[in-house]
């Protein structure tokens, strides 16, 4: 320049290196798919017009209710005693051939549940007569709040499947009908941890765990 002033360096076009090109082109492919992964759920909504293939499960088998416990064959049949006995509504404490018998559900009798002219068979509270492999059916209607749980598996002990072949076992499998409520358990102290045991089994196992 005329003035003698230094001239200016010509600029020079700015670009990228490399790596940090395909560092970019990386994350905008990655934002492209993310955004059309959320447009594809979003037209899988309840209302979307496409089909999708639902999942069937098999049918569930109806539970199997097991046989009732067997009753003591010196009480069967009830009509070797009773057939000519004359029948003794009144309420009383029992004895001779049922002395052992303790009788403790609520104020229910005898006759409340065995049937007066066949002691064989029970019978409902509308004289509807129920044998002794049904007696579910004469306990849930005093025991009506029982019946539901009871089928569904909560009230009671089922084995069996989670979805499958089920068995339920009748209310006397585990309630004696004439006393129906459990005994009460002892309390008893909580198990002895391994290493609070002395004795040969305590060594034993700790030198099984080395």
């Amino acid at each position: 320049m005329s003035n003698g002033e230094p001239e200016p360096e010509p600029e020079h076009e700015y670009r990228a290196p490399p790596y940090q090109v395909t560092v970019w082109s990386v994350l905008a492919l990655a934002t492209v798919l993310a955004f059309s992964l959320f447009a594809l759920r979003c037209g899988e909504s309840p209302d979307s017009p496409r089909q999708y293939a639902k999942r069937t499960l098999p049918p569930e088998p109806a539970p199997v209710l097991l046989a009732a416990p067997e009753m003591d064959d010196e009480y069967l049949p009830c009509s070797d005693c009773h057939e000519d006995e004359p029948t003794n509504l009144k309420v009383r404490e029992l004895d001779e051939e049922h002395d052992e018998m303790e009788f403790a559900h609520g104020d229910t009798w005898c006759y409340s549940c065995h049937d007066v002219e066949d002691r064989g068979r029970l019978h409902r509270a509308d004289a509807t007569p129920v044998g002794f492999d049904e007696s579910w059916k004469l306990c849930t209607q005093c025991h009506g709040q029982k019946l539901e749980t009871w089928r569904v598996g909560v009230h009671g002990k089922r084995t069996g499947h989670w979805w499958g072949p089920k068995d339920y076992r009748t209310c006397v499998a585990c309630h004696d009908p004439h006393n129906p409520p459990f005994k009460a358990l002892k309390p008893l102290p909580p198990p002895r941890r391994p290493e609070a045991i002395e004795g040969p089994i305590a060594v034993e196992t700790s030198h099984a765990r080395r």
